[in-house]
């Protein structure tokens, strides 16, 4: 895209029942997380990624549903996260959280889940600003607090889907308090043929008082069998 922002074309379908056609256009320089592009998630070196992302994408096209096309716009986020491990011994699962706040900044946030139920030391909480330089916050200084849970009726898992965040603001200035509520319970993406069953799905942002500041990507993995087998 020359010397102007990243500039990205979609398209993609679902056998011939759904399709999509969009333009997406960064407000902010890729991001790149962790240390020297490294992402660890865990003690063990290999447990680790190199994670990139555009947090920020003003997005706009079609999109054809059931015979019926629909201009659509909005913001998108954009991950591109590739290792050759993602978990190590001890440890269950993840919580994710991308969270694009209506004041212009966004957070990345998750939580590395041990099997005893305790959150591991390499979780982190990261602020992006302008610069698109992410801020991480250690897990001694952000709190993930579960409000309430789903539970599948296919695959018998319990998510906690409703989520209560603390962590320290981006100025350094006293404590935000975000709140993550789905719009749809039922997100869950189970594989009939015996693959990895999590839920991941659109919430909405609410601060300490109640009101909307902004919207929210939830990921939750590891809550069906063993996810380690899985990504050995």
């Amino acid at each position: 895209s020359g010397n102007g922002p990243e500039t990205f074309e979609l398209r993609a379908g679902v056998r011939g029942d759904a399709s999509l056609e969009l333009r997406l256009v960064a407000e902010k320089p890729v991001v790149a997380f962790g240390t020297n592009g490294v992402s660890r998630k865990g003690r063990d070196p290999t447990a680790s990624s190199h994670y990139l992302t555009f947090t920020r994408l003003q997005t706009e096209g079609t999109v054809r549903l059931a015979g019926a096309t629909a201009a659509v716009k909005g913001l998108s986020w954009m991950d591109h996260e590739f290792s050759s491990s993602q978990l190590e011994p001890g440890q269950a699962g993840w919580d994710w959280a991308c969270i694009l706040l209506d004041n212009g900044s966004e957070v990345m946030a998750y939580r590395m889940r041990r099997e005893d139920g305790s959150t591991d030391p390499f979780s982190t909480w990261a602020w992006i600003g302008a610069d698109a330089t992410p801020r991480h916050v250690g897990p001694d200084r952000f709190r993930w607090e579960v409000e309430g849970h789903w539970t599948s009726p296919l695959t018998g898992a319990r998510y906690p889907n409703r989520v209560r965040l603390l962590a320290p603001a981006r100025d350094g200035q006293g404590t935000v308090t975000l709140r993550l509520d789905p719009l749809l319970e039922a997100q869950e993406i189970a594989d009939p043929l015996g693959g990895v069953a999590y839920w991941e799905g659109a919430c909405r942002v609410r601060d300490a008082s109640g009101k909307v500041v902004g919207r929210a990507y939830l990921e939750l993995a590891g809550y069906v069998g063993r996810l380690r087998d899985k990504f050995r």
